[in-house]
C-alpha cells in the first residue's frame, strides 16, 4: 500500500507504540512516512474503499483525513514490527491489518447509531450524571509541612522542644525544608500523614511529634493547607467523561443490535 513521491504535508508523530515513523523528510505530495513506507493520498482512498458508505463520509475532511492516517500507520507499525520479529508469513499478521480496518469501521457505525454530539449537548443529563458521580470528582484536602531534618529520634525531640520553647530560633532558619502538598496516605505514610492530618491544625501550628520523611525525621510546622473540593463541571475533563458515561450503555446496546443485524444476514 505504500507510494513514492517527493516533498510533504504532514509528518505523523510515534503513536506510542514505536517511534517507527522517522523524522526523515515526507516526498513531495505525500502525507507520512514510517520507516521505509510513504502513505500518500491514494493509500487514504484505498483504505476508504473498503469502508462502509458511513464511515467513508466520516473520514473526510481535513480531521477526518488525519485520524484515518492515523490508523495507517498505526497499522503499518505492527506489521514492520512483525516483519522484524520474524513473523512475515504469520496469517496473525494479516489478520491484525484486518482487525485495525474493522475497528475503524466499528468506531464509525457505532458513531452514525449513536452520534457523540447530541449526547454533548444534553446539559441537563450531564449535570445530573455530574450528580451521580459527584464523589468520583472529588478533590481531597491535601497538606503540606515545612520544617528541618534530622537523623535520630532523639536529636529531632530535643529541636522540636527547643523551637516551641522559644530557646531557638525556627522561622528565620535558611535550611528549612519543605513537602509538597498531597493528600493524606495513612497507607503510604503511617508515621507522617497521621500526624500531619491531626485534626484542629491550622497553618502554623507545630507538628506534634517529628514526623519520618523517608529515613530521616522531620521537625516542623504545617505550611499550608489546600482545603477539599471538587473539579468543575465545566472542565473538559469532566466534561469528557460525564458524556463516555452517558454514551456507553447506549453504544453497548448499539453493537448488540449490529451484531444481531449481521448474523440475521449472514443467515440467508
Amino acid at each position: 500500500m505504500a507510494s513514492r513521491g517527493r516533498g510533504s504535508w504532514l509528518l505523523v508523530g510515534c503513536l506510542g507504540l514505536a517511534c517507527a515513523v522517522e523524522d526523515a523528510e515526507v516526498p513531495e505530495g505525500m502525507l507520512a512516512r514510517v520507516r521505509g513506507t510513504v502513505f500518500g493520498p491514494q493509500d487514504l482512498a484505498v483504505v476508504q474503499g473498503q469502508l462502509g458508505a458511513y464511515a467513508q463520509q466520516r473520514f473526510r475532511g481535513p480531521e477526518g483525513q488525519r485520524a484515518l492516517l492515523d490508523a495507517l500507520i498505526e497499522t503499518e507499525i505492527l506489521a514492520q514490527e512483525a516483519v522484524r520479529a520474524g513473523l512475515r508469513d504469520d496469517p496473525r499478521v494479516e489478520f491484525a491489518v484486518l482487525e485495525e480496518i474493522a475497528a475503524i469501521h466499528a468506531s464509525a457505525e457505532l458513531q452514525r447509531r449513536v452520534p457523540r454530539e447530541p449526547i454533548a449537548a444534553d446539559e441537563a443529563a450531564l449535570r445530573a450524571e455530574y450528580e451521580r458521580l459527584r464523589e468520583e470528582f472529588v478533590i481531597p484536602e491535601r497538606r503540606g509541612a515545612r520544617g528541618l531534618v534530622y537523623f535520630s529520634f532523639a536529636e529531632a525531640e530535643a529541636a522540636l522542644a527547643r523551637f516551641q520553647s522559644g530557646a531557638e530560633p525556627f522561622d528565620e532558619r535558611k535550611d528549612l525544608v519543605s513537602t509538597p502538598l498531597q493528600p493524606r496516605d495513612d497507607a503510604r505514610f503511617p508515621a507522617f500523614h497521621p500526624i500531619l492530618f491531626e485534626a484542629g491544625l491550622t497553618p502554623g501550628d507545630w507538628l506534634p511529634d517529628p514526623v519520618f520523611i523517608g529515613e530521616r525525621l522531620l521537625v516542623g510546622k504545617l505550611a499550608a493547607v489546600e482545603p477539599e473540593g471538587a473539579t468543575p463541571f465545566e472542565d473538559p475533563a469532566v466534561q469528557e467523561r460525564l458524556v463516555t458515561a452517558l454514551r456507553a450503555p447506549k453504544v453497548e446496546e448499539a453493537r448488540r443490535a449490529w451484531m444481531a443485524e449481521l448474523a440475521q444476514r449472514s443467515a440467508f
